[in-house]
């Protein structure tokens, strides 16, 4: 059972949409945005496994100066 009933096609039409595979091929090409934007946000995370960050570590007094 289907909510929605098959289009008819018109043999004599100039052009039709296939609905199905214009469906599939949404949801490939969406599925493929996803992975590569994923891929894109954690890449640099990914890149810099296993290395350890270099902080420079900031002489502060805690006593404010006189003058």
């Amino acid at each position: 059972l289907s909510l929605f009933p098959a289009p008819t096609v018109d043999p004599d039409a100039d052009f039709f949409y296939d609905y199905e595979n214009l469906r599939i091929g949404g949801l490939i090409f969406a599925g493929v945005i996803v992975i590569l934007s994923v891929l894109l946000l954690t890449g640099n995370r990914i890149k810099r496994c296993g290395k350890r960050k270099l902080h420079l570590n900031h002489v502060t007094s805690t006593f404010p100066l006189k003058l």
